[in-house]
């Protein structure tokens, strides 16, 4: 741990978590003892790979057990249950364009990837009949019902997030006023670098890897990028991005990359997936809807790169 010019000690670690690197960097007071603190944000980590995993072990009150008895109504882990009520509130917010629910389609789509072949329209409609967000009820404080069976969620996504949140919270908690939390591409920033230079993060350019589009300051508060720039499958002669529009069934084209600024760092990613679905036009309508969100969306319209962008992406 370094010592730096205010008195502040440096505290930067990466471990691998959710299939990615992950890391805490902290600037904090001299006096105080950040060891159990550490442990504390690692624990976070560790239980959320252990309970959000949908390809791990049935562990009870976990997702992958979830998925196999929800229709029968079960009570889940505290984790669980506040992460999926949190998804829910955006897949009502963004009409469907996130849903929580999608897992069976990009199970749908995965295996389509694997075979090489389109999956028939039949079997996309039945797949497609087992997603809907509208047909999850929560009831607290932990019981879950899928009122469809074969109905199944996957958190892994919003998980990245959700883990940058509750370590900001162990952190704020004890008065670390300076870091920043990247659970694998989602980030949180409080205060400053080093307590003296803002937080920059840069955003990739989604046609070219070598590229930054731009540079953004980041002060209290979280962001996250969408796209079909890092992830997506050829099948035949076609690429199709790894993410769905749960309202067609089908990989979105809308987006090759959407970038949201929010209070926390999971809305930032439910909202950056919402709006690759979405594109620029009717993503940014919801964006100026809500407070304290900005976005940047770029899309390739027939070989014309378009950025739709709010003001805070505007003025840098």
């Amino acid at each position: 741990m370094k010592k730096h010019p205010q008195g502040l000690k440096e505290y930067y670690e990466v471990r691998p978590y959710f299939g990615t690197s992950v890391w805490i960097h902290c600037f904090y007071d001299a006096v105080i003892d950040f060891g159990s603190i550490a442990k504390s944000c690692w624990k976070v980590a560790e239980r959320i790979q252990t309970y959000m995993n949908v390809y791990g072990e049935p562990l009870e009150g976990s997702i992958r057990w979830l998925n196999g008895v929800g229709h029968q109504g079960v009570g889940v882990g505290e984790d669980v249950f506040k992460l999926l009520k949190h998804a829910l509130e955006y897949s009502r917010l963004t009409a469907g364009a996130y849903d929580v629910t999608i897992y069976p389609l990009v199970e749908l789509w995965k295996n389509a990837a694997r075979e090489g072949q389109l999956p028939s329209k039949e079997t996309l409609e039945s797949v497609r009949n087992k997603v809907g967000y509208q047909h999850i009820v929560l009831v607290e404080p932990n019981l879950v019902f899928f009122m469809k069976k074969g109905m199944m969620v996957d958190l892994g996504s919003p998980a990245s997030g959700y883990f940058c949140d509750e370590v900001a919270l162990i952190l704020d908690s004890h008065q670390i006023r300076h870091f920043m939390v990247d659970g694998g591409g989602e980030i949180f920033c409080r205060g400053k670098n080093r307590g003296e230079i803002p937080w920059i993060i840069g955003i990739q350019d989604p046609f070219d890897k070598a590229k930054i589009v731009r540079d953004i300051e980041l002060k209290d508060c979280g962001i996250s990028t969408s796209g079909s720039y890092e992830k997506f499958s050829t099948i035949g002669t076609e690429r199709y991005a790894h993410i769905i529009d749960p309202r067609t069934g089908y990989p979105q084209k809308g987006a090759a990359s959407a970038t949201v600024i929010a209070s926390t760092t999971q809305a930032a990613n439910e909202l950056s997936t919402a709006l690759c679905v979405m594109g620029g036009v009717k993503g940014l309508d919801l964006i100026r809807s809500l407070k304290n969100v900005e976005a940047l969306v770029i899309e390739n319209n027939n070989g014309k790169i378009i950025q739709y962008q709010t003001d805070r992406f505007l003025n840098k």
